[in-house]
């Protein structure tokens, strides 16, 4: 089957909201740089071992620049959209283009494992939904790409598999502790330099 992992990736001015408390905006610039960075190294591998295709959904042009360099397709993200937009051009790419099975992988994963990758990507379910810490979702694995609509936002791990049931479709959670934990507030920040 062919996937397509996909990093959607908001311009690093908009991004982090939350620690503004705790840093300052050019030090919350370079960590959202920082992160999405290392995110795109650590995807390269990934794929390679799992004959995956890799693609950033933004409208960031720094962000999308980094990912051509680092051999990413880009999707343009729509104008004045949300997440869940975003992910939903992201996914209808993906269809357009035949692949079989669309993986999200935020920008802002502390420290992933390849490990919890190969155990996402050897899903066999329909939608798999790797929650985050505050059962958010942080990795979603879908096939086909389109086969739910996103519903990004709080408790979003409960809302994927609610759409995902109201469909028919197997779902399956599966906490993955690597891919749960992302750097979106001053405690995540703090525990990540731990």
């Amino acid at each position: 089957m062919r996937t397509l992992i996909t990093v959607p990736m908001k311009n690093p001015r908009a991004s982090k909201t939350r620690l503004r408390g705790a840093l300052s905006d050019p030090a919350r610039d370079r960590l959202v740089r920082l992160l999405y960075r290392r995110t795109l190294e650590f995807l390269g591998p990934v794929a390679g071992n799992h004959g995956a295709a890799l693609a950033v959904v933004t409208g960031d042009t720094v962000a999308a620049d980094m990912a051509r360099t680092a051999g990413f397709a880009v999707i343009e993200e729509p104008r004045d959209t949300d997440l869940s937009g975003a992910l939903t051009a992201a996914g209808h790419w993906a269809v357009d283009r035949g692949y079989d099975r669309l993986c999200i992988i935020p920008a802002d994963l502390a420290a992933p494992l390849a490990t919890d990758m190969d155990r996402l990507l050897s899903s066999e379910a329909a939608v798999t939904v790797c929650p985050s810490v505050d059962r958010g979702t942080n990795a979603l694995l879908l096939s086909p790409p389109d086969a739910i609509r996103f519903r990004y936002g709080p408790a979003s791990a409960l809302r994927h598999l609610e759409e995902a049931q109201a469909k028919g479709l197997t779902a399956v959670l599966l906490p993955l502790d690597s891919l749960s934990f992302d750097i979106d507030t001053s405690a995540c920040l703090t525990r990540a330099m731990d």
